[in-house]
Order: C-alpha cells, then structure tokens, then sequence
C-alpha cells in the first residue's frame, strides 16, 4: 500500500512540474494572439488612395476601360453599439472627388478564435437619398446615429475571415456564401472578396460569379491597391 502511494505521489508531483513548466509558454502564446488582435484593429483606420497603382497601370499601357478605378478610400473607427464593438465605417471618393460617394460600407469586427478574425460586412442600399445623408460620415459620425443593421442592402454569408500572416493579414469570404440573384436578370450568382490588409497598404478583389465558379461579372481584372497615406 506504501508502494502504491508513492507511486501516485511521484506522478502528481511529476504532473504538476510539467504543468508548471507550459505554464509560462501558454500565457506567452495567448499575449502574442491577443497582440495580433490589437495589431489587426489599429491597422484599419486611414486615408488610401491607389494612386500608385493607377500611374502604374497607365506606365504599362492599360487601356482606360481596363484599369482599377482612380480611388480615394477613408477608413474612420466610429462608435455604433447597434452594429458591435469594434465598428469602422469606409467610404470609397472618385479621387479628387470628395464629393462623388461610390461606396459605403461598415465593418464590425469579431474575433472567431484565436486564429481567426471575422469582418461583419454591411453594404449600404443603393439608394441616392440614402447615400446624400450619409456620406462624409468619417467626418460627421453623427449622421450614422439613428442607423441600424436593419437599414443595410440585406445580403447573408457576406461575412470575410482574415487569417494573420507574415506582416499582413490575409482574408476572404467563405466561396458561395454570398448568394443572391442578378439585378436585372435574376440569375442565381454570388459574391467573392478576398482582401490583404498590412499597416500600410489595403488590398482587395471582388468578383460575381456563376453557381459553377465561372465569371459572371468582373468588377477588376486586378487586385486593387490602396496605400495609406
């Protein structure tokens, strides 16, 4: 009996020096995820503009109707408890053009786990009068108080996942989620968007397709490229 319970002695005490020791390298480990999170947040926030890559584009010879359109993007951290926690608002200018709104979004980001960060993803409805009381929200954030989910273009599974890599983050929607039907035609397609987010540079493609992957409408041939200013 003696024997016996100096065997499980031993064990616990062996037990308790191996837990001892992971101890330090788990807490290390969650600190440097917890870090990422904190990183992957603070490098949203900007002014960009693909400036760059449309002088580029022009040195290469690519014809006007091929290019990436000429963009100024402004990424402002707002606060709208009805959308979440973490809330950016995003709103796309022809360049030079502050006043030409030609896309809004709000992101609101969760972290999924420890590896995986989620962007909720709500696009505004394409409505004029919609946009006219919007737009220049990353200035005057009060214009977005009385929204809600509820008033966003209505799309599930649009949702993008971003994975952290080497100095940059790499992210994209789940293929076929975000299914709906073709303005106009009705044809049962669905969106695409695979994004790079680094702390200097957000890059993205987004394309429609056909229910077997095929192309049904090409919205860049290239990946746009905006660089923070």
């Amino acid at each position: 009996m003696k024997t016996k319970s100096l065997f499980f002695a031993l064990l616990m005490f062996a037990t308790t020096r191996v837990l001892v020791a992971q101890e330090p390298s788990l807490i290390a480990k969650q600190q440097q995820l917890d870090a990422q999170w904190d990183v992957f947040l603070s490098h949203w926030e900007g002014t960009y503009d693909n400036n760059r890559q449309v002088q580029e584009q022009i040195e290469r010879g690519v014809h006007a109707d091929s290019r990436n359109r000429h963009t100024t993007l402004v990424i402002k951290k707002i606060e709208l408890p009805a959308f979440g926690d973490h809330v950016f608002y995003g709103e796309w200018q022809a360049y030079g053009k502050p006043n030409k709104v030609t896309r809004q979004r709000i992101y609101n980001f969760v972290r999924e786990n420890d590896s995986t960060f989620r962007m909720n993803l709500h696009i505004f409805p394409m409505d004029s009068l919609f946009r006219a009381k919007t737009s220049g929200a990353h200035l005057h954030p009060e214009k977005l108080k009385s929204i809600s989910p509820k008033d966003m273009y209505p799309l599930a599974g649009c949702d993008v996942f971003f994975k952290p890599g080497q100095n940059h983050f790499q992210g994209a929607m789940k293929k076929g989620d975000c299914s709906f039907e073709a303005p106009n035609t009705g044809t049962p397609i669905y969106s695409w968007s695979q994004m790079k987010l680094t702390g200097d540079t957000f890059e993205y493609l987004d394309g429609w397709f056909n229910l077997d992957g095929s192309i049904y409408y090409e919205i860049s041939k290239e990946w746009y490229v905006f660089d923070k200013l």
